[in-house]
């Protein structure tokens, strides 16, 4: 990243806004863009809406046609040159030249680093802020529910918690760099099959915005601790624009109902900014507007815009609501100065920079180590000079980098894969694929090296067991999972029979390790057993650095330190959620996803969420529980600073207060630097009816061979609190919380366990 500007601490007298985390003083060392208050933005807004037409102000509710994905009218004789909405939320999308293809969100999520969350929006921030690009489509905060979900590998995971912390932060990125933020797809959008009902992922126009998607049935607890929660993490972080979705909520389309839209994000949430609607989700044009909706994209449509200038007109619509209609759009556009010389459109602009760098350093974090026995890995360039290497995922695509969007949508690419398909897939400049990395590393030290990337060629395959010297070779094979917008996944096995390659390998080498190249959850149960499959990687979703990273996994250049986002189970079934194939999706495990679904039925998976291993060890000790003290120079005080902006949502952060502070030491007691991810899990009183445990804190630790760290982790009001249905807020129960550190969700992996009582 270039740039480092000393950051300046801005402290809103009176109230201090935090949020369960890890302090880490050095996370936000990022140049930022300058920006003023919600509530300057808001008055400025309000004083440009004052000096437009009635017409003027009703175009400005639709979309119109322009290079960027979405448009807002422009003002001319006030200077207003309109504002452009781009994809991704992992890069510049939409076909444009020299962008960066950032590792997508379910990579960056298994990093479990609030540093690399923060560094990875605001690269992704300056790119788009290089562009002219005014609003980034993105994060995209959708739950993990459903292991088949097309769109999974754009989210974080299947963890509230860890979702509300990837979006905080990333929205913090992306802001300090004055691009407008956008939080997607509000809510409850976990699946993609029948997002239009009866029709395919991508219908034409007109039937798209004649059909309507899912319903999703959900009650209440349930909407506020799973799907609500990241939302309004990003929220309190200050987002200026959510996306509503395609799917109905309890039988209401998502962009015009009145409880989602007006009642939880705009009153309860008390969110500032606009909302808009996905491409062709709005129906209707007065029942959105008075539900909450704000704008309509990309309008065209006849629902809003001009149209409304009628409804006005006849009183069906006040002209109050389309003020705030259009205060809302305007206000994120003054919150981030981008009236002060912002620069112009232009989405070829090469602004990439050295993003690479941190592109690679991200990659690098989100790898994780699954299996490594008898310390196979890392290996060694003296001992392990043969390798064969297997599968079409070791290599490059046969698309190259021009994959776009509707190729993308289509069909998935042979080869590595780097992210999933769809309106969140970046063309890169360029992907380096593993075994273009591989080969580049056996010339530099001498290793000798053959491969075969036509996975379905078994004459081959089969050839290669009695070539010379395979007896003592090290066999890699490469296997991949795609998913894409518009479809979700037929199941949850490798792609291409990626199953056999492995089964079929792992028969004849004795030293077999897996590479796992994979959008989300995979069923690996067909050989993770096998007795000659030794080592497994989980490579994930790594972006266009993929090939220099996995190298530097395999060889111990980088000691992996990631940790698993979603639970893999040994059956499908056990997962408990699944894409339903009506015109309904039934929530019925309510709060009871992925780990605390298992936890619940005492089932066992194969890998837990959380989990990873590494080529050191750790030890924990000295955890200490105390009362957050006020007016000190504390842990929670730092906190509080250290995630203060002047666009922060001050209102909406008042449940992120710290209560309690939890201390511990973390010390590598192995032979090599690494990391290891600390996990604080919180248990509540039988009161609250709450899973048995649930994620409420993290951090990363690095740490060199026999040095120590104490970590300090906070609590706050909302991490406490249960959402009481009949009082209609969160509320505190009294008696035992148990707090237990550990390295997974397994409680085999509990290091530290304390408790404390309310």
């Amino acid at each position: 990243m270039n740039g480092n500007h000393l950051f300046v601490i801005i402290i809103i007298v009176g109230f201090s806004f935090t949020y369960s985390t890890v302090i880490n003083l050095n996370s936000n060392k990022q140049s930022k863009h300058s920006s003023r208050t919600w509530d300057q933005a808001i008055a400025m807004a309000k004083a440009f809406v004052a000096q437009l037409t009635l017409e003027e102000k009703c175009n400005m509710t639709a979309g119109i046609r322009g290079p960027c994905a979405g448009h807002i009218f422009p003002v001319s004789h006030l200077n207003f040159k309109g504002l452009c909405f781009q994809d991704s939320p992992s890069g510049v999308g939409g076909g444009v030249l020299y962008s960066t293809a950032f590792v997508p969100g379910i990579h960056i999520a298994a990093s479990w680093d609030q540093d690399l969350f923060y560094k990875r929006g605001a690269a992704i921030g300056k790119e788009f802020q290089g562009k002219g690009v005014n609003v980034i489509l993105g994060p995209m905060i959708n739950i993990d529910r459903n292991a088949r979900h097309g769109r999974n590998w754009e989210g974080f995971g299947a963890d509230p918690y860890l979702s509300g912390e990837n979006s905080f932060y990333y929205i913090q990125g992306i802001q300090d760099q004055g691009v407008i933020a956008t939080a997607k797809h509000y809510i409850c959008n976990e699946q993609e099959t029948n997002r239009f009902f009866g029709l395919p992922g991508f219908p034409n126009r007109s039937d798209a915005i004649n059909a309507k998607g899912y319903s999703v049935n959900i009650d209440d607890k349930t909407i506020h601790e799973i799907y609500l929660w990241p939302f309004a993490s990003s929220v309190a972080a200050g987002v200026g624009s959510v996306m509503c979705s395609y799917n109905q909520i309890n039988g209401t389309q998502a962009c015009q109902n009145d409880k989602i839209l007006n009642g939880l994000l705009k009153e309860e949430l008390q969110f500032l900014g606009n909302i808009m609607s996905d491409w062709f989700a709005i129906k209707t044009g007065v029942k959105s507007v008075l539900a909450g909706l704000d704008v309509e994209m990309p309008g065209g449509d006849g629902f809003l815009g001009f149209s409304l200038v009628q409804a006005v007109k006849n009183r069906v619509i006040s002209e109050t609501r389309i003020n705030d209609m259009i205060t809302r759009i305007l206000a994120p556009y003054y919150l981030l100065k981008q009236d002060e010389g912002y620069p112009s459109l232009d989405l070829d602009r090469d602004v990439m920079r050295d993003n690479y760098k941190i592109n690679r350093q991200i990659s690098s974090a989100g790898i994780i180590l699954l299996k490594n026995k008898n310390n196979v890995l890392p290996f060694n360039v003296n001992k392990n000079k043969y390798f064969f290497i297997y599968g079409a995922a070791a290599g490059q695509s046969n698309e190259g980098s021009s994959l776009n969007f509707f190729i993308a949508a289509l069909k998935p690419p042979t080869g590595a894969l780097y992210q999933g398909g769809g309106s969140g897939y970046v063309v890169p400049t360029y992907a380096i694929d593993p075994l273009s990395s591989f080969l580049i590393k056996g010339r530099d030290s001498h290793l000798q090296i053959q491969y075969i990337t036509n996975q379905s060629d078994y004459n081959a395959i089969n050839d290669s067991f009695s070539f010379r010297g395979f007896a003592n070779a090290t066999c890699l094979v490469f296997i991949s999972a795609w998913s894409t917008e518009g479809t979700d996944r037929t199941d949850l096995h490798a792609f291409n029979n990626g199953d056999k390659l492995v089964q079929t390998v792992a028969a004849h080498c004795a030293n077999t390790v897996v590479i796992i190249n994979s959008v989300s959850q995979l069923n690996i149960e067909a050989w993770i057993d096998l007795p000659n499959v030794v080592g497994v990687i989980w490579s994930g979703m790594p972006g266009s650095e993929y090939g220099p990273v996995i190298v530097d996994v395999l060889f111990g250049d980088y000691n992996p330190g990631g940790k698993l986002v979603f639970t893999l189970a040994k059956n499908d079934s056990d997962y408990g959620t699944d894409i339903s194939k009506t015109d309904s999706s039934n929530y019925n495990e309510g709060v009871f996803l992925d780990y605390r679904h298992f936890d619940k039925y005492n089932i066992v998976p194969r890998y837990y969420f959380g989990y990873g291993l590494s080529y050191t060890t750790f030890s924990f000790s000295h955890l200490h529980i105390s009362k957050c003290e006020k007016e000190k120079y504390t842990v929670s005080s730092q906190h509080q600073q250290h995630r203060m902006r002047p666009y922060t949502n001050i209102v909406a952060s008042r449940m992120y207060m710290p209560i309690y502070e939890i201390t511990f030491t973390v010390t590598n007691t192995g032979k090599v630097y690494g990391s290891e991810v600390s996990q604080l899990y919180l248990g509540f009183p039988a009161t609250a009816q709450q899973p048995p445990k649930v994620l409420r804190g993290f951090e990363r630790v690095y740490l060199a061979p026999g040095k120590s760290k104490q970590v300090s982790l906070v609590l706050t009001q909302k991490d406490i609190s249960y959402w009481n249905v009949i009082n209609q807020k969160w509320t505190v129960a009294p008696g035992i919380y148990t707090v237990w550190i550990s390295t997974s969700a397994n409680k085999d992996d509990v290091k530290l366990q304390s408790f404390f009582k309310i």
